[in-house]
């Protein structure tokens, strides 16, 4: 049953069904002639149409400028909060630069410290180190002989 509705004329009943999930969604004269009350500048959604019809140029809101002495203090707090950074950055460099000298400083009294300590021979006959297996050559220390002579010095407290 389809009422009274007219297909292809402008005219339609009121009391004509609507089906489905269409139903109030549909926005018909029916919704502007019916108790629904249409403020003005609005639509039948709510939206307005027209706006606000004040000049753009009157919507601008100016931001208060400041004062010369406001921009130089402003200025002056922002020159003092970077010092303060550059000086605390520099700080922090100092100690990371010390105690990298300090970790070199160790190492080296550390490997000294084994020379001294270990047991090692001079090999004069050197034709033989090719034979040996990689590992073995891993661990043989090449030294020049100001080094070893130094070594040994430190090793035995006396002057060669």
């Amino acid at each position: 049953d389809l009422g009274n509705k007219v297909f292809g004329s402008s005219s339609f009943s009121v009391d004509a069904p609507v089906q489905g999930a269409a139903m109030g969604k549909i926005k018909t004269r029916q919704h502007r002639a019916g108790n629904k009350v249409v403020p003005k500048q609005r639509t039948v959604s709510g939206r307005k149409w027209r706006g606000d019809l004040s000049k753009s140029s009157s919507k601008i809101k100016s931001v208060p400028r400041k004062t010369f002495e406001e921009k130089m203090a402003e200025k002056r707090r922002v020159q003092a909060a970077k010092e303060l950074e550059a000086e605390i950055k520099a700080k922090e460099k100092e100690v990371r630069v010390t105690a990298a000298k300090r970790r070199e400083a160790k190492k080296k009294r550390k490997e000294e410290a084994a020379l001294r300590s270990g047991t090692f021979q001079v090999i004069t006959k050197t034709t033989k180190i090719n034979k040996w297996n990689s590992k073995a050559k891993r661990q043989l220390l090449k030294m020049s002989a100001e080094q070893i002579e130094s070594v040994l010095k430190k090793k035995y407290h006396k002057e060669l």
